[in-house]
């Protein structure tokens, strides 16, 4: 009996010192495994996302122009932003940018509400104008903005069309009121598919006993749109809002193809000013600036519609 239990604490004591198995070395690797790509990806995002913006804060806080961009950035404080505050044609850019984003938000949650309940049913037609939509929607704003810019110049197709029709010519793009309708419908085109697309998915997911009920009660179809189904997909339209927002905010593709800002500055949204500032002027820290009260705007807007859309969630 003593020599098995010597046997066993030597036994114990061999496999103590021992390298872990296979076993082991395979539960630890399944407990770090996530850990590390979790750190790769943080990284990559600190890399492209997180200092390029703490690169714009600094520059914004800075003195800089294209005489002292490499080197020293002489702190300016508030200075930049008390500049642009007062500047008249920020104060413009602000208003066009919210014109902008009215109209993007009445096509992507009116229209696309309306286009969506038509879509939503599965069908051959159905499939075939979801993948027009999805086309357009994937086109890049420089390819379709040039296209659109050709259409609605002072002698492309729509003024030709116009004169058949026995109407005179437009000038969309040189009238300062056209000209932002013209950028305005232009964005709301390229972004109703995707609106579209988000609403249509969030029909989908509407039980079908209610709908059902609906109209074996003798409910029509867009009563029970609006009565039913809207209510159950306000949260994805919450969502849709924060996004339209936050890309009427970035709409700087369209502008600088079809209008470069213009006629004048009738056309050139907060994001544009912000880029004919830093590489126009080349007042580089004005420009950080204009770009960093853009974003500090987006994220008042966008910070409580959030929050409002996950409390209706968990409710």
């Amino acid at each position: 009996m003593s020599a098995d239990l010597r046997t066993g604490k030597a036994g114990t004591a061999v496999g103590a010192g021992r390298p872990p198995g296979p076993a082991h070395r395979a539960r630890i690797r399944r407990i770090t495994a996530p850990w590390a790509y979790l750190l790769a990806a943080a990284a990559l995002l600190a890399l492209i996302s997180v200092y390029p913006l703490a690169e714009l804060v600094h520059l914004a806080f800075s003195s800089v122009g294209p005489t002292n961009l490499i080197g020293s950035w002489p702190w300016a404080g508030l200075a930049n932003f008390r500049t642009a505050l007062a500047n008249p044609e920020f104060m413009q850019a602000v208003w066009v940018t919210a014109k902008l984003t009215v109209m993007l938000l009445v096509s992507d949650l009116v229209l696309g509400f309306v286009v969506a309940s038509v879509l939503v049913s599965r069908s051959r037609s159905t499939s075939a104008v979801m993948s027009l939509m999805v086309f357009v929607w994937a086109l890049p704003p420089l390819v379709s903005g040039s296209v659109w810019k050709f259409l609605l110049s002072s002698n492309g197709a729509v003024n030709s069309l116009l004169g058949l029709l026995g109407f005179r010519p437009l000038d969309f793009l040189a009238s300062p009121t056209l000209a932002l309708w013209s950028v305005g419908l232009v964005t709301c085109w390229s972004a109703l598919p995707f609106a579209t697309m988000v609403l249509r998915g969030g029909m989908l997911a509407v039980p079908r006993d209610l709908i059902e009920a609906a109209a074996i009660d003798g409910a029509r179809y867009w009563k029970i749109q609006t009565r039913i189904v809207l209510p159950l997909v306000r949260p994805t339209m919450g969502v849709l809002a924060i996004l339209a927002v936050i890309y009427s905010f970035q709409g700087f593709n369209f502008i600088y193809v079809m209008t470069e800002g213009g006629p004048g500055t009738a056309t050139a949204n907060v994001p544009f000013l912000a880029y004919q500032q830093a590489f126009t002027s080349f007042e580089l820290s004005g420009g950080a600036a204009i770009a960093l009260l853009a974003l500090a705007f987006v994220l008042v807007l966008a910070v409580p519609y959030a929050l409002s859309v996950r409390h209706e969630e968990h409710e």
